[in-house]
């Protein structure tokens, strides 16, 4: 029989000394993790309070907000000096404070349209902390896209719910979803699909009682997943604050909802968003597929407006989720305007010399090469240096 060995440091010297006494703990394991924790806001501050004092050595903090009066009564990391910060920089200087060990990124952004796939391929689990499907919805496929677990959590007033969810072990969260859900998320774009401008988003009444709880519970499955312990993925736990029940759901898994991995991903590792062209980006394409290989975006290009009243043409190279309703009309006419949009590069294209970010590929993106039935998926690897910097 294998004997464990246990590791008892120093109290006076070792802030992780307690953790020693536990059998399976790896503080090694926990410093080189990296955990990307997506919302800053209730959950947010629980998760990366818990996952700074566990010494977890890399953390990206990702977020679009600001810190508003309201977030105050649930949020341990914010402060009142902090109003109208955004909220990413306010947890990452608390959670340095905490734990000056661990090492933070920050990130500002929508989640659903500027966050590049390769950054959750480069991370060892997800920690959702969200409050809108859409988010959620997101995170769930790129993880899958890319084979990545991750950890889902949910409050309302005194409930909560913690979900694991793992590509190719049970349910995912798309699996969750019901037909109501979907027109939820729908609300969101106008018909040409273009993000709505002031609608409603519906604010969930939450405690700070039942946020420290689902976050525990969320960090707790994290540690496990760094570990290589089992969990359950695909299975709720459901926690109901006013009855002090805590009980365990499987969601149903539905095949046509379930995404298979990117298969193969090659990692361009010379090839950045900022300085690598849409030219240069095929003709690397071409080279691993054959000449006949186009360039494939899993959403849609606006390449440009037209003005059908007096044949304007603006420039746009935007990703239609990025634009607002209002970008249709006209400026100067009133009209609404024509969009000239693609998903696919051949080599025809009159902006081939523009660079990615240039037409709105964002760093660490990953993009199909097609050729036929043959795919490869290419990697803007060489973004990771910059992007992932910890500090």
């Amino acid at each position: 029989m294998t004997e464990e060995i246990i590791r008892i440091t120093d109290p006076d010297t070792d802030r992780y000394h307690t953790f020693g006494y536990i059998s399976w703990w790896q503080q090694e394991v926990v410093r080189n993790a990296t955990v990307m924790v997506v919302g800053a806001g209730a959950l947010g501050n629980e998760v990366l309070k818990n996952l700074a004092l566990m010494g977890i050595g890399n953390i990206l903090i990702c977020d679009f907000d600001t810190i508003e009066d309201s977030n105050l009564s649930r949020s341990v990391l914010f402060r009142t000096t902090d109003r109208g910060r955004r909220k990413v920089d306010a947890a990452a200087e608390r959670v340095k404070e905490l734990n000056s060990d661990v090492n933070v990124m920050t990130w500002h952004g929508d989640i659903n349209n500027e966050m590049g796939m390769g950054v959750f391929r480069h991370v060892d689990a997800v920690v959702g902390c969200l409050d809108n499907r859409e988010a959620r919805l997101s995170i769930d496929r790129y993880t899958q896209f890319v084979n990545r677990p991750w950890v889902d959590g949910a409050i309302q007033e005194l409930m909560g719910i913690v979900s694991v969810f793992w590509p190719g072990r049970g349910a995912n969260y798309e699996c969750t979803l019901t037909e109501h859900d979907y027109q939820m998320i729908s609300l969101r774009y106008s018909c040409p699909l273009l993000a709505r401008q002031n609608v409603l988003q519906g604010k969930v009444p939450t405690t700070p009682t039942s946020a420290s709880i689902v976050a525990a519970f969320q960090t707790q499955e994290a540690l496990k997943i760094i570990h290589n312990m089992e969990v359950e993925p695909g299975v709720a736990m459901m926690i109901n604050g006013l009855t002090n029940d805590v009980y365990k759901t499987e969601y149903p898994v539905l095949e046509e909802r379930l995404h298979a991995p990117l298969e193969p991903i090659v990692e361009l590792h010379d090839v950045t968003s900022d300085k690598t062209t849409v030219r240069e980006l095929l003709n690397i394409a071409k080279e691993k597929c054959g000449p006949d290989t186009v360039l494939e975006f899993g959403y849609e290009l606006v390449i440009s407006m037209t003005d059908p009243t007096t044949g304007e043409v603006e420039p746009i190279f935007k990703r239609m989720g990025r634009l607002k309703e209002t970008a249709l009309t006209s400026t100067s006419t009133g009209e609404q305007r024509e969009m000239q949009l693609t998903h696919r590069i051949s080599g025809d294209e009159d902006f081939l010399d523009r660079t990615l970010a240039e037409i709105d590929v964002v760093p660490m993106d990953i993009i199909r090469a097609r050729n036929g039935e043959e795919s490869v998926y290419l990697e803007i690897t060489g973004d990771k240096a910059g992007f992932l910097n910890f500090a």
